[in-house]
């Protein structure tokens, strides 16, 4: 991520929950193209991370793990699902307008099934062919 990586409480906290940050290369490259911030993922990394224990944390807790007040790490949790809520609304606006062509959607997803198998060359290749003209020229 943004000057290396991910702060080291939270990295230890997702080890202890079992969740498995895929190699970091993609991940920096991604964020970099996503809406999201740093801080954002790493709060909803927290929060997956934060699903799978047997109780239930705090934001007190979850906000301890990254070294911010809770205000701030409700604040950015907010954010971050407000940035993912618009990145679907735009998909789906651009799909309804045919700026998205016909399987844009399932290509989008097998993208990211590629991704998860650790395809990444694929994936891109596969991204790459989502909107069928150039609409910036």
């Amino acid at each position: 991520m943004a000057e290396g990586a991910m702060r080291k409480a939270v990295l230890e906290f997702l080890r202890s929950t079992g969740v498995r940050i895929p190699d970091e290369k993609p991940v920096k490259t991604l964020l970099k193209l996503s809406l999201l911030t740093e801080a954002q993922l790493e709060v909803l990394l927290v929060e997956l991370g934060s699903a799978s224990l047997p109780r239930r944390l705090s934001f007190e807790e979850k906000a301890g793990i990254r070294g911010v007040s809770k205000g701030a790490y409700a604040r950015t949790l907010r954010q971050a699902v407000e940035n993912i809520k618009r990145s679907i609304y735009t998909i789906l606006l651009l799909r309804y307008l045919g700026v998205l062509g016909e399987n844009a959607a399932s290509r989008i997803l097998e993208a990211s099934d590629l991704l998860g198998e650790g395809r990444i060359e694929e994936s891109i290749k596969l991204i790459s062919g989502v909107m069928p003209r150039d609409i910036t020229s």
